[in-house]
C-alpha cells in the first residue's frame, strides 16, 4: 500500500474545508467480506463517498466537494487552513438516513447507493471486533427496517450479485422465505459459497450480518 498526498475539499454548502489521505496503490491483502456486501480492506482504504460536514452538520457526496488543492507534502508552504482542516467523516446511520430524507439523492441510482451505505453503517455495530469504527458500536437505528423495506423496493435481480444482495435483505428482515427463494436463483458457481453461508444463517434463523469465512 501507498500513500499518497492529502486532498482539500470543502463542502458545496458552506464550504468548510476539510481532508482526506489519498491513495496511490493498494491491494486486497486481509480483506473481509460480510453477508450484506460490505468488505473492509486494510490495504485498500478508500475515503467514504458520503461526507457529513463538521461545520454545517449536513451530508454531502465527495464527488460534488469542491476541490480546493493538494498538500503533497508537509513542508509544503501552504494555506494554514488547509493543515488545520479536519479529516473527512462518514456519516452516521441517522446522519444518513436524515440525508435520505432531505432529498441528498437526486435520482433512483443514488437513492440505493445512498440506502445501501445507511444500511452498511448500522450494521456496523453488529461486525464485531471487525467494525471498522469503534465509535459505531452502538444498537441498530430504528429506521433500519424501514430503509431496507425501501431498498428491497428498488433493488434489481437482473444479475446473480443483485439476487444475493436481495436475498441478504430480505434475511435481515427475517423474511427468511423469501431469501430462500432468491437464493435459490443464483447460478453463478463463484457466488455458491456465498449462497451456502446465506441459506445457513437461513435454517438457524439468523438475522444480524455475518462475516464470511475465507
Amino acid at each position: 500500500m501507498i500513500i499518497g498526498p492529502d486532498e482539500v475539499i470543502a463542502c458545496p454548502r458552506c464550504r468548510e474545508l476539510a481532508k482526506y489521505q489519498s491513495l496511490i496503490s493498494g491491494n486486497t491483502f486481509g480483506a473481509i467480506c460480510f453477508s450484506d456486501g460490505k468488505q473492509i480492506a486494510p490495504m485498500l482504504p478508500s475515503p467514504p463517498a458520503v461526507v457529513n460536514c463538521s461545520q454545517c452538520g449536513k451530508c454531502y457526496w465527495l464527488k460534488d466537494a469542491l476541490v480546493v488543492g493538494t498538500v503533497e507534502s508537509p513542508t509544503d508552504e501552504i494555506d494554514p487552513n488547509w493543515t488545520q482542516a479536519p479529516m473527512i467523516e462518514e456519516p452516521t446511520a441517522e446522519q444518513y438516513y436524515q440525508a435520505i430524507g432531505d432529498g441528498l439523492a437526486q435520482n433512483i441510482s443514488e437513492e440505493r447507493k445512498l440506502r445501501i451505505l445507511a444500511w452498511w453503517r448500522d450494521n456496523d455495530y453488529d461486525r464485531g471486533g471487525e467494525a471498522e469504527d469503534e465509535i459505531q458500536r452502538r444498537p441498530p437505528s430504528s429506521l433500519r427496517n424501514k430503509n431496507l423495506e425501501a431498498l428491497i423496493r428498488l433493488a434489481s435481480t437482473d444479475t446473480d450479485d443483485e439476487k444475493l444482495l436481495k436475498a441478504e435483505m430480505y434475511r435481515e428482515l427475517g423474511d427468511i422465505e423469501s431469501a430462500k427463494q432468491l437464493l435459490d436463483q443464483v447460478e453463478a458457481s463463484e457466488l455458491a459459497y456465498v449462497v451456502d453461508e446465506i441459506r445457513k444463517m437461513c435454517e438457524n434463523g439468523e438475522t444480524k450480518v455475518r462475516m464470511l469465512l475465507p
